[in-house]
């Protein structure tokens, strides 16, 4: 029986630091009487502030995906807590469009999931996110070990102060893929290098472009905004790392026929 009381006990105070965490327990909860070290509490305010903050730019790049299906694959190295983004995949693209999903679910279910790893050991931690008709579904992370990357950060404690506005990188976007010219009813694909500097744009450039379909004439159509916006929010989630890295990005272009401009989607980028 004792045993079985000391287990409980434990699981108790284990779910206890999970609602303290995720803010949904009292305000006045403070330690809990546990006697742990101001270091230990600071840390876990770190760690958390760091799944939020995540959370939120995950949540801003889901806002910009509406079709029913699609899956994006976010690749994180996590370390201490500090949650460095070194890869991204999208799939299941281009189907029919579902209904406004709520952005503050997203980004608690997401924090939860990122929070459940930052105490494991340094490695990849591969976070899935799958559209509903009208909500996404977060699997359970995939944690995998692999060599630190180029400019993994150490700690946690994001500079999103320091990382550009979104509406300056859709500006500069917009200019960088203004060459781009989609056949009307056709698709096309495009190649972008991006220079990040301790998250900051520091320069970036369009390495390539090219149809992939033709349309039914010479017609052809510009990239629409939708697109600049998830292309912010894809770079916006790469940049708090440390140093100097290159961004790779690619762009898959379509342009359904009446539309003004050509939709798509970012299929993938890594440094």
């Amino acid at each position: 029986m004792a045993i079985i009381h000391l287990r409980f006990r434990s699981r108790a105070r284990a779910c206890g630091a999970l609602l303290f965490a995720l803010g949904l327990a009292c305000a006045g909860g403070g330690t809990g009487g546990s006697g742990r070290p101001d270091v230990f509490v600071e840390q876990d305010a770190a760690r958390l502030h760091e799944a939020r903050q995540v959370a939120v730019r995950v949540a801003a790049l889901a806002g910009t995906v509406r079709e029913v299906g699609a899956r994006l694959e976010l690749t994180f190295w996590s370390e201490q807590g500090a949650l460095t983004l070194v890869g991204y995949q999208a799939q299941e693209r281009g189907g029919r469009a579902g209904r406004p999903v709520d952005a503050a679910e997203l980004q608690r279910q997401v924090a939860t999931r990122l929070l459940s790893t930052t105490r494991q050991p340094p490695g990849e931690v591969v976070l899935t996110l799958e559209r509903g008709a009208s909500s996404w579904r977060v699997e359970p992370p995939l944690l995998l070990p692999a060599e630190r990357p180029l400019g993994a950060r150490r700690a946690p404690g994001r500079r999103e102060a320091g990382t550009p506005e979104p509406g300056a990188v859709v500006e500069g976007l917009k200019k960088l893929l203004a060459p781009v010219r989609v056949p009307a009813g056709g698709s096309a694909w495009a190649d972008v290098t991006v220079r990040l500097r301790d998250g900051r744009v520091v320069g970036w450039g369009l390495k390539d472009w090219r149809e992939l379909r033709g349309g039914r004439d010479d017609a052809t159509r510009p990239v629409s905004r939708r697109v600049l916006e998830e292309t912010a929010s894809v770079l916006l989630l790469h940049a708090p790392a440390t140093g100097e890295r290159s961004l790779q990005l690619g762009l898959r272009l379509v342009h359904e026929p009446g539309a003004a401009a050509a939709a798509g989607w970012v299929e993938v980028a890594a440094p």
